[in-house]
């Protein structure tokens, strides 16, 4: 068993990189070492909303999410316009759930968007959300740690691994999702919910191109606008050191040809290891423009000079969400994972990224239009092999 274990979190940090980068890009302004923690460390951000009934104003974000009175008295989630929603098994899941009174939410998402969403789940239900942030890598060895000595404390785990949902399932680390939301019409549960119903996708992050808007005002349309020669030497791009930035590199492939990164290297751009120090020296005019930053909405609110787009496809991640098999409380942790696919919990979790509903507020696309990796074209033996190429056309 520990072998497999160690195994299994090889599998989880092999991603973590990339991963925390992306949760960095997603919108959070929040100053938390969780948000840039470096793959392998342990600090992990944990809050907890207070107790108590949060008071909410009618016609709020929160009120919609608490949704309509069934005749039982109980709530039924925003969003989930089924009959299964009405069931008396759902409404028996909503009233163990208050009784347990409280859930613990493990994700690598902006910390922003989770501490929005215990805040709506607790105005929906009164149920506290224990919120604990960190990279993939870490909840991942937490969640298998606590699966194996079958002694639980998460309830729900979101990340956006690919490879580790896929073996963790088969493995019994994931529990049946029972909600009614995945039979809302709006979501795509043909593609969203895995074969056996223990992981959803629940939202993506959003990587994409961006500007300096003082030294480059005409602004990008799309990613080939960055081979203006006016732009030569200065842009930014992305190292692809993990095999998840090689698929972003595919991906930039599939679209515009091979040689569109022939063309990029011949821009003689500037390469960084991250969104977040590309998006940095972007705001300071270190570079004109950026191959792989996160949504700039913010940025341009405290009066940054930046600014982004997006392509008719974007690459991202996508957050897949589970109820861990040992959760302690498992109709809590239902409800929330519930929640979370309802308009309210899309509203939180999807902002500046993409949403599973359509028409999400403050969302900028919906996962349907989030690249999907192919993971078995990305093996050792190809990554390296890629990884080569690149060096030799970026690093010559």
């Amino acid at each position: 068993m520990l072998h497999d274990r160690s195994r299994r979190t090889t599998v989880g940090l092999a991603c973590a990189i990339v991963l925390s980068t992306i949760a960095a890009a997603c919108g959070s302004s929040t100053k938390s070492s969780s948000s840039t923690v470096p793959a392998g460390s342990t600090p992990i951000a944990t809050t907890t909303p207070a107790a108590g009934t949060i008071a909410t104003p009618a016609g709020s974000a929160a009120a919609s999410a608490a949704g309509p009175t069934t005749a039982a008295g109980s709530t039924n989630p925003a969003g989930s316009a089924t009959p299964a929603a009405n069931s008396a098994a759902w409404d028996d899941v909503i009233a163990k759930a208050k009784k347990e009174g409280t859930v613990t939410i493990y994700s690598s998402q902006s910390l922003d968007q989770l501490n929005d969403l215990a805040t709506r789940f607790k105005a929906a239900y009164g149920i506290t959300v224990t919120v604990v942030r960190d990279i993939d890598g870490n909840i991942q060895v937490k969640a298998q740690a606590e699966h194996d000595a079958s002694k639980g404390i998460g309830d729900v785990i979101v990340q956006a691994t690919a490879s580790w949902d896929v073996k963790e399932s088969a493995a019994g680390l994931f529990t049946t999702f029972s909600g009614p939301a995945i039979d809302d019409p709006n979501y795509d549960k043909a593609n969203n919910v895995s074969p056996k119903a223990d992981y959803l996708v629940a939202s993506a992050a959003v990587l994409t191109f961006g500007w300096n808007t003082a030294q480059y005002p005409k602004g990008l349309k799309d990613y080939p606008d960055l081979l203006d020669p006016a732009l030569k030497g200065q842009i930014g791009v992305i190292e692809p050191s993990v095999a998840s930035i090689v698929d972003f590199w595919l991906y930039l492939e599939g679209k515009y040809g091979k040689d569109f990164t022939d063309k990029l290297a011949a821009q003689n751009p500037k390469i960084y290891a991250s969104s977040l120090p590309m998006g940095q020296a972007m705001a300071s005019g270190e570079i004109s423009a950026a191959l792989f930053v996160g949504i700039q909405t913010d940025a341009k609110k405290t009066g940054a000079p930046v600014d982004s787009g997006l392509s008719d496809t974007v690459w991202g991640a996508l957050f897949k969400e589970s109820v861990l098999a040992t959760s302690p409380h498992p109709n809590a942790a239902q409800l929330l994972a519930n929640f979370i696919l309802t308009e309210p919990g899309q509203e939180a979790l999807a902002r500046l990224a993409g949403s599973v509903l359509p028409n999400v507020p403050g969302a900028v696309t919906t996962t349907s239009k989030v690249h999907k990796q192919d993971l078995s074209i990305l093996t050792p033996d190809f990554v390296a092999a890629y990884q080569a190429r690149w060096n030799g056309l970026f690093k010559h």
